[in-house]
């Protein structure tokens, strides 16, 4: 132990790098006697880390090659076949015998047989429960332990086209395969090993709610502990400044504290997130510390409340039934600027904190306030809800189920049901002391037999509600997501039965130039959980995974294509789009630019129509394997595609954009808009009021209309401030800019913009018709300077850092027209940069 004083409610990890694993057929390793100290079973076994994966360990040593790497993967799907042996050697020191010691893995995934100095100490069967013994009488004082956990070969499981009625287990369904990530299937010690030191008595379950008062002038905390082994045993503890004292009764006990003028949480954008710290710590019948928890809670008041009712531009259609997702959060009406959450990595195991901190940061800085732990993934590891909720993230988490195509329904044996009870008490039990926790939801995409969302009256989404209900009574409560009525945002959903859209799904697909404008805007779900538009990955990204030889045909007929994201390959629709292509830049930036205006364009519609619609999720923010094609908005390695600036822009404090009805004005006789602006924060009435500045430029820069709206007030509900009109008569211009810009009168202060690329032709063809500006650039300390020195405009300038550490750009995705100049602000180390546009080649920028 390195010398270090182990006292009573410490931890000691054994976690690291110094683990060994080994591959078996069957039970070879029982034959070997390879988990006794003294096994001759000595050759083939390697380096391993734990938390980890069984096939990050493999990668590490060499044993698979890079499963990220074009088809690789598939040479990797024997290793979920094996038996895994890990193994490590650890030691106690003499004066911890007498203490309690307690062996506790937070998560094996997904069955396996531990073992301490060759002799069994159970089994272990769930990758979401935790498992701990008292091994204080089973270790060698003095002298090294040997700890081993005989990994058993991963369970059959349904991937994502089977039969969720045949599921058997709660396991992550992506990694068997899905469409945004190839099968891969999950092993490994997945979460942290580690020993309590603890006196006679060990706290097993501390639970922290609050409430408000009306006027939020007080709160009322209560800190409910369990313990074992505490008869005589007394409670103190900390919430901030507050001291407490309890005394346990039967292991239990309950504290209220009333707190005057309370400091509250806020989610991102409304105010500071704070957390009060809290310490709880359980004293022996001597007055001792026999156990202790440190952990935070921010006191607020989450309320879903109905949703307005009257369809916009259909008043004459009532919804049928009220969608109670509005989310209210300390009195306040706040609009759910959400994402959909994947695992950060095929390998979850393996993640290191750094990456939740980069990604949650992206969150953040885009304006996010909500997450949705999609149901196909993870229950996610306790750092990842801790940084959510010290960002000003709220999570909705699914459990482990999720529909698989053939049929959605899943199992109502008695089996699976016993089993899911377990499971959703244990997970609750876990996680419900977070503050960022809002809601708890069934799993993805649940539905009967005709399509329809299931409702809680199904036996096992019954089962699990009852437990929600039970253990985590001030949490919101969904069967599934979407929750109904109808499951798809849809043509014919729209026209048969606009009021019924209240919680939906979809589409994920971009609809082409004639008709994405049309659907989001005729959009009148109350809540939309999940849609999407998909687009190819970076630059970098691309090069990384795939060989040059292989970047042709961009489409579902080269193979390495088609594993890598075949059902979010849309080259056809690129194709039509910008009226064929045959270089592989082009069709990259096409395809990214596709997904930037589609994202973007489906979110302000949704946001236009607050708190009608009080929510909206794109499917998806990260994505777990470097797709060639996909609808994230970062890549595999966190880096923003787009798409990521697109939606940053509707999440930003103020908001200002364009409804129309299509990018292509082929046929119509002018460009016209209608030109909204809103707020995500209480901005309220400004003196002197906002004003919005609409101006349609050519690609030469000269500027072909000019019009200034008015405002008093800018509120989270979205107002009409204008329309714009060009006739298109006498223009001769075949690519046309439209750029809005919202401003404070009284001097000036830009607040939010936004642009938006128009076609006089049936496609964009004429963007990689336009010759290259000439570009100025060069990196500054507080981001990078470019100056258009052409003749033309440098459409959509995209700067990345694809390597190395990462750069926060806080404004990226933006044209420059002839003459302008423009520092792109960044905050990191700036010392090179890469830049991109439509009609830019990329290029790299150095100081």
């Amino acid at each position: 132990m390195n010398g270090k004083l182990i006292r009573p409610a410490d931890r000691i990890d054994l976690g690291g790098t110094d683990w060994k694993m080994k591959e078996f057929v069957g039970m070879d390793w029982i034959w070997r006697d390879s988990v006794k100290q003294e096994s001759p079973d000595v050759r083939w076994w390697y380096p391993a880390s734990v938390p980890g994966s069984v096939l990050h360990d493999l990668m590490e040593n060499g044993l698979v090659p890079d499963p990220y790497y074009e088809l690789n993967s598939r040479l990797a799907e024997w290793a979920p076949e094996r038996t895994w042996v890990y193994k490590k050697e650890f030691y106690i020191p003499e004066e911890l015998e007498g203490r309690q010691i307690t062996l506790v893995f937070e998560g094996i995934d997904y069955s396996s047989e531990i073992f301490l100095n060759g002799e069994s100490l159970g089994k272990q069967e769930g990758m979401f429960v935790p498992w701990s013994l008292n091994i204080s009488e089973r270790l060698q004082y003095g002298s090294n332990n040997l700890l081993a956990v005989v990994l058993e070969p991963a369970p059959f499981e349904q991937p994502q086209v089977g039969k969720t009625s045949l599921v058997t287990t709660h396991k992550s369904r992506m990694t068997y395969w899905w469409d945004f990530c190839p099968r891969m299937i999950h092993q490994g010690i997945w979460q942290e090993v580690y020993l309590l030191v603890n006196g006679e008595a060990r706290l097993t379950d501390v639970y922290l709610h609050s409430s408000l008062s009306e006027e939020m002038s007080e709160a009322e905390v209560s800190i409910e502990v369990e313990a074992e082994g505490a008869e005589g045993c007394t409670l103190e503890g900390r919430f901030g400044e507050h001291a407490f004292t309890g005394i346990l009764e039967n292991g239990r006990c309950t504290v209220v504290l009333h707190i005057d003028n309370p400091r509250l949480w806020w989610c991102n954008g409304q105010g500071e997130p704070y957390e009060y710290p809290v310490e709880v710590r359980l004293l022996d019948r001597l007055g001792e510390v026999s156990d202790r928890r440190t952990l935070a809670w921010g006191i607020r008041k989450i309320e879903f409340l109905p949703n307005e009712e009257t369809v916009p531009g259909r008043e004459d259609v009532t919804a049928s039934k009220t969608g109670s997702f509005t989310l209210c959060l300390n009195g306040r009406k706040v609009y759910m600027n959400g994402y959909n959450w994947v695992p950060a990595d095929v390998m979850y195991g393996a993640v290191p904190e750094d990456t939740y901190a980069r990604l949650i940061r992206l969150a953040r800085e885009a304006g996010v306030n909500i997450l949705r732990v999609w149901g196909g993934g993870l229950i996610e590891r306790d750092i990842f809800y801790g940084m959510c909720a010290q960002a000003g993230i709220l999570v909705w988490q699914e459990f482990i189920l999720s529909s698989s195509g053939i049929d959605n329904t899943p199992s109502v044996s008695e089996a699976y049901k016993e089993l899911m009870r377990g499971q959703a008490e244990s997970i609750i039990r876990q996680k419900r002391g977070f503050t960022a926790l809002a809601v708890w939801c069934g799993g993805n995409e649940l539905q009967d037999e005709a399509g329809m969302p299931l409702s809680e009256e199904h036996p096992l989404l019954q089962v699990m509600g009852e437990q929600v209900k039970r253990l985590d009574r001030d949490r919101k409560w969904l069967p599934t997501s979407p929750s109904g009525g109808v499951f798809l945002n849809s043509f014919e959903n729209l026209e048969k039965c606009p009021g019924e859209l209240l919680d939906v799904h979809g589409p994920w697909e971009h609809q082409g130039l004639e008709k994405h404008c049309e659907l989001y805007n005729q959009g009148t779900c109350m809540l939309h959980s999940e849609f999407g538009v998909e687009g190819m990955t970076n630059y970098e990204a691309l090069r990384k995974t795939t060989a040059p030889e292989h970047f042709l045909p961009a489409s579902k007929d080269n193979a390495y294509y088609f594993h890598r994201g075949a059902w979010w390959n849309n080259e056809p629709l690129v194709q039509k789009t910008f009226g064929g292509l045959k270089e592989i830049e082009k069709i990259r930036k096409g395809s990214q630019f596709m997904q930037y205006e589609g994202l973007k364009y489906a979110v302000e519609c949704n946001r236009r129509r607050a708190f009608h619609n009080s929510g909206t999720f794109p499917w998806q923010f990260n994505e777990p394997y470097p797709n060639l094609y996909c609808t994230s908005s970062l890549d595999y390695y966190g880096n923003p595609k787009p798409a990521y600036y697109g939606v940053k822009k509707v999440y930003s404090p103020y908001l200002v954009n364009a409804s129309f009805d299509s990018a292509s004005l082929y046929g119509q006789e002018a460009l016209e808009a209608d030109i909204y602006m809103a707020a995500n924060v209480e901005a309220g009435v400004a003196p002197g009021g906002y004003e919005v500045l609409a101006q349609v430029y050519a690609m030469d820069g000269r500027t072909l209309m000019a019009e200034c709206f008015s405002s008093d007030k800018a509120a989270m509900s979205a107002a009409k401030v204008g329309n714009i009109r060009l006739p298109l008569e006498k223009l001769e211009e075949e690519l046309l800019l439209l750029r809005l810009f919202l401003r404070r009168k009284t001097d000036g202060t830009v607040l939010a913009e936004n642009e938006y690329l128009f076609t006089r032709e049936c496609d964009l063809g004429a963007v990689f018709r336009m010759e290259e500006p000439e570009l100025k650039m060069a990196c500054l300390d507080t981001g990078v300077e470019i100056e258009n020195l052409g003749k033309t405009a440098a459409l959509f300038l995209f700067l990345t850092r694809e390597d190395g550490n990462p750069v926060y750009w806080k404004e990226n995705y933006f044209t420059l027209l002839p003459g302008e100049k423009r520092i792109a602000a960044g905050e990191g180390e700036l010392k090179e940069a890469s830049v991109q546009a439509l009609n830019v080649e990329y290029r790299k920028i150095r100081r």
